[in-house]
């Protein structure tokens, strides 16, 4: 009766009401900011049980949720989301990153646009569809979309580093800076920076990975790494160290740059960058392992010369087989051809681009050379949409340095039996995997390709695609690139499957 007589109060505790739900808000925002997730998904869910009718947080809570590595838990949200409130564009936008961590890159991407046409001024949304552009190699339009999106969010210290990429020298250390304050201290966000702005600040003014031989086509024989007397292990290629140091590296299509073992740095001589590590991830049950940054002057492979390299150095970046790993993409100025069955290493110069290639990103071109197929791009790392006994497609990483065709256990048991395996010993550089079993009758059908597994070894990919922030179905390794002649285009984010015989 009093609000009938009176509705000045009532006006006083919708504002108040509504003030209280806007700091709850920005509350969990800034949690979501300094990487404290756990704490920002709970009061993001606070938010949401004191107003069930508005929507706004569940874009922080579903990322939250991912960023935190409970992905499961994003996928219901989202969907509880998408029910409740499908036409607003937090929701659309909260949707696109539960797909795309899904590895549903289309999905995705529909509702990044969806969210765009219900609000053009989303950040979150030009936050994701940039996300979709790397993947497809057009780097410079997802730059652009990040930029609107700083501009719209600068507090985001997501986006406060590729404002950060874009400074030079003090400037960009400033601005490193600027997004390091934001993120709480003891987080592996803040740790991965630390790290970042210590390299930067060792490294100076030096351009580093100059490429200083000639520019032209080349070969590098590579050699045959087994695991045991008739399964190849993978490709080695002899790389040289500041003169002195002669390393046997595996090549990796699913590894990024050149890693070495500490002592393999020390007797090369490497210079150490900054005085911060970072963790080196890959497959394996046991804590990741502190990874540092050392240079090295030269670094010689075949007629092929760098100057001033970057090495990531870790313990289990060496094996009783090989001293470390160097990934394809260190030739990504040039055209790749990995030849698995020649044992060989061909580099190929891109027509009418010099070695420096351009100061910034550029685009794919949108037509493919023949023979060639659109791959996704997740850092340096390379994917390929797979169906698996003719369902549901997937995403398959490309990894050279995998002696073995993996899947996913929990995609695995979508499609087929699986049973556990306690004989087979995977392991990668977090050591060995404590649950292995086997896929039985796994048909694979990618890139024109069928390949057929009476069984395939399965094992969990979760940690592996929290880390990259997308779901991956498997891994394709050596039993099928070992048939093939396999052509990397870095630049426009492409590749080619030639088969051939059988490795000799």
């Amino acid at each position: 009766m009093l609000f009938k007589r009176d509705p000045i109060w009532l006006t006083l505790l919708c504002a108040a009401a509504c003030s209280a739900q806007a700091v709850s808000l920005q509350n969990a925002e800034k949690e979501l900011f300094a990487a404290r997730y756990k704490h920002a998904a709970e009061l993001y869910a606070k938010v949401l049980a004191n107003d069930p009718a508005d929507p706004t947080a569940y874009y922080g809570l579903i990322r939250s949720l991912i960023e935190d590595h409970r992905s499961q838990e994003a996928y219901s949200k989202a969907a509880e989301a998408l029910q409740q409130f499908p036409q607003t564009a937090c929701v659309q936008s909260a949707a696109g990153l539960a797909a795309y961590r899904k590895g549903d890159i289309a999905k995705a991407e529909e509702h990044f646009r969806s969210a765009l046409r219900l609000a053009p001024d989303d950040a979150a949304a030009r936050q994701g569809l940039a996300s979709i552009y790397k993947t497809i190699s057009k780097f410079k339009t997802a730059r652009n979309l990040l930029m609107e999106a700083y501009r719209r969010s600068p507090g985001d210290p997501q986006l406060m580093l590729v404002h950060a990429d874009i400074s030079k020298g003090a400037d960009h250390i400033a601005a490193l800076r600027e997004a390091l304050a934001v993120l709480d201290s003891d987080s592996e966000e803040a740790r991965r920076l630390r790290a970042h702005i210590a390299d930067d600040l060792a490294a100076g003014d030096r351009k580093l990975s100059r490429l200083i031989s000639p520019y032209e086509k080349t070969r590098i024989k590579l050699f045959l790494i087994l695991d045991g007397p008739l399964n190849p292990r993978g490709l080695g290629v002899r790389v040289q160290f500041d003169q002195p140091e002669t390393a046997r590296l595996l090549l990796d299509t699913g590894a990024s740059g050149i890693s070495v073992s500490p002592k393999l740095a020390e007797r090369a001589g490497l210079e150490i960058l900054g005085d911060q590590s970072s963790d080196a991830k890959g497959i394996g049950d046991k804590q990741a392992q502190p990874s540092h940054r050392y240079i090295a002057s030269e670094v010689r492979i075949g007629e092929v010369v760098f100057a001033d390299y970057p090495i990531s150095v870790f313990r289990s970046a060496k094996s009783s087989d090989f001293d470390g790993l160097i990934g394809a993409d260190v030739f990504r100025r040039f055209i790749v051809t990995v030849d698995f069955p020649e044992v060989e290493l061909a580099l190929e110069p891109r027509p009418a681009v010099t070695p420096s290639e351009s100061d910034g990103p550029m685009d794919a071109a949108t037509a493919l050379p023949s023979g060639f197929q659109r791959v996704f791009r997740f850092g340096d790392h390379l994917a390929v949409p797979a169906s698996i006994n003719n369902g549901r497609s997937t995403l398959f990483l490309i990894d050279s340095g995998t002696s073995s065709n993996l899947i996913d256990d929990a995609i695995a048991r979508e499609s087929s039996k699986v049973y556990r395996d306690d004989l087979t010993r995977v392991s990668g550089i977090q050591g060995a995997v404590k649950q292995t079993s086997r896929a039985d009758h796994v048909s694979l059908v990618f890139a024109g390709f069928r390949q057929e597994n009476p069984s395939l070894v399965a094992i969990s990919l979760e940690s592996m695609s929290d880390s990259m922030s997308v779901a991956f179905g498997g891994i394709i390794g050596m039993p099928v690139l070992r048939q093939m002649a396999l052509t990397i285009d870095y630049q426009e984010g492409i590749v080619r499957f030639l088969h051939k015989n059988s490795m000799r």
